[in-house]
């Protein structure tokens, strides 16, 4: 192509831009109505199209109008996104608007909006350097992208308030805690002699039991060899990772993982075809992406995450055809597959919890596919297995939950056969278990999540139809109370607790992403499994694989 056809086709690009925004700002052609916060915007339904996945996804010939999630989002970011998809720019931005924007940008997945409102923050950094001590204007940025700015000028530059409160920030965007002590060692090192006095103050900032303890033997010890002060943290580090007893009283220990991208996992269920293929969700995208797959011929089985690690035991081998007392390690991160200690007992159709480093398994099937009502416990740390106190009734395809480190087991199916109503729970200390309140209906195969103080049951099987009944227990009163049912009915499905809010996914008979808000006591749909699952396992992330 020569260079008057390329300025031919660059004239002919420009025209057709400039034409789609007069038709946007005389609200011409328009075919889509986009709707937040009760306001509408007349747009362009090939544009939205281009614009994102999370568009594309959505939209189809026949839809009109499309109300999008608007959480947080200002009028004025709104309108800015509308005209960086007609325009590529944004006329008459300012710092202060940036952080919403990005904020939108994510929530549509609109990734050339953000790298060009980082850009336009890096451009004023280096028109201006005392922009890069107002973390309050631009912490956004300094968030998403702390990955990339801890070698920034910028940031080695920042005051040692502007780093204490970005290393305390919950919402770092990060894969890991040692990424976050290696930004704190690039600023400590840039100007050691005047801020080595400064590492105790920003190490209480670190979240040092989520680091390995070979990361803390290595490269924290290097950095933290000047003081009583900074070696007792790095001590209780260890402690905390060795001792699991003592963690009470190793009071500066933050152990919880920054509220990053926070992922689902799931896997198993009764297909065959997809039973070994681990997808991944992404609550702040909406979307899925294959993780994994692993190779074993088991399903109906069961899984927990602890640290690195996804631990899956039991379940109906489906190349022997029998029940399974394997237990499996998948490294999330290397993706190694290896034999742990296997169960006392083969089950399906059980339900696992964690509680003090240890996984409990209640119930399910045996050999002969009758109800049991053994249950065992998984030592992590020794990789052993031992027989705990058994249930009062014999149970399958149940829920259970942990709640103030006692275990609640709900309804499922008896070994005469029948569903049942009953609730017992499970004091570890006492290796005792004590009957409560029954629920109002007698299900099975439904699923419990912990809302702060009270216990919701969404869903399950009655005996003759899929239900969507919801009741939510409160522990304190031993009492039940009936709120919204959900949209869909069905059994077989997971839940997580996210955000303050209960996502269910799918089931037996949908494939539907439903949510539940306890506070407004509200239901909705917010989207779709890629893959039919019933009786499956889905796991909270807390942190990047």
């Amino acid at each position: 192509m020569g260079d008057f056809d390329r300025q031919t086709q660059m004239k002919h690009g420009f025209s057709h831009i400039q034409w789609m925004q007069n038709f946007y700002a005389q609200s011409m052609y328009s075919d889509i109505k986009l709707i937040i916060k009760n306001k509408r915007y007349a747009v362009h339904k090939s544009i939205l199209h281009m614009a994102s996945a999370l568009f594309r996804r959505l939209l189809n010939d026949n839809i009109r109008v499309l109300e999008m999630d608007s959480k947080d989002i200002r009028e004025i970011s709104v309108s800015k996104a509308i005209e960086f998809l007609y325009k590529g720019t944004i006329e008459e931005l300012r710092i202060e608007q940036i952080a919403n924007i990005v904020k939108l940008a994510e929530l549509w997945q609109l990734d050339k909006l953000k790298d060009y409102c980082y850009l336009f923050v890096e451009g004023i950094f280096r028109d201006n350097s005392q922009v890069s001590q107002r973390l309050g204007d631009i912490d956004n940025y300094f968030i998403n992208n702390f990955s990339k700015i801890t070698t920034n000028i910028r940031f080695l530059n920042l005051s040692i308030e502007n780093v204490k409160q970005l290393l305390s920030s919950d919402g770092l965007k990060v894969s890991s805690e040692e990424q976050v002590f290696r930004g704190l060692s690039q600023w400590i090192k840039y100007d050691w002699i005047n801020r080595k006095k400064d590492l105790y103050s920003l190490m209480t900032c670190i979240r040092l039991p989520c680091c390995s303890v070979s990361f803390l033997l290595e490269e924290v010890r290097a950095l933290c060899c000047e003081s009583v002060e900074e070696c007792q943290l790095l001590l209780d580090a260890i402690l905390w990772h060795q001792f699991p007893q003592k963690r009470a009283s190793l009071k500066l220990m933050n152990s919880d993982f920054r509220n990053i991208d926070k992922r689902v996992l799931i896997l198993g269920g009764n297909n065959n075809e997809i039973s070994g293929l681990i997808e991944m969700y992404n609550f702040n995208t909406n979307s899925w992406t294959d993780f994994f797959k692993i190779d074993i011929n088991i399903t109906f089985f069961l899984a927990e995450t602890f640290k690195n690690n996804l631990i899956i035991f039991g379940g109906w081998d489906t190349k022997e055809n029998r029940l399974n007392d394997k237990v499996y390690s998948l490294n999330l991160h290397t993706k190694q597959l290896t034999d742990l200690a296997p169960m006392n007992k083969n089950r399906s159709n059980g339900t696992s919890v964690i509680i003090n480093e240890r996984i409990v398994v209640t119930g399910g099937h045996d050999s002969l596919i009758h109800p049991m009502d053994t249950v065992e416990e998984y030592n992590i740390i020794e990789n052993s297995w031992k027989i705990v106190a058994s249930m009062n009734e014999s149970r399958s395809d149940h829920a259970s939950v942990v709640y103030k480190e006692k275990i609640y087991v709900f309804g499922g199916i008896s070994a005469s056969g029948d569903n049942l109503s009953s609730v017992e729970v499970f004091d570890p200390n006492a290796n005792q278990w004590t009957m409560l309140r029954p629920m109002k209906w007698k299900i099975s195969d439904l699923y419990a999540v912990v809302v702060n103080d009270s216990i919701y049951c969404t869903g399950g099987y009655n005996g003759t139809d899929f239900i969507g009944q919801v009741e939510k227990f409160d522990p304190s009163s031993n009492s039940w109370t009936d709120v919204s049912n959900m949209p869909v009915k069905d059994s077989g499905f997971q839940a997580i607790y996210h955000n303050e809010k209960i996502i269910c996914f799918g089931g037996w008979r949908n494939s539907k992403i439903q949510v539940y808000d306890p506070a407004k006591n509200t239901w909705k749909i917010i989207g779709e499994c890629s893959n039919r699952r019933n009786d499956y396992v889905a796991l909270l992330l807390e942190r990047n694989f």
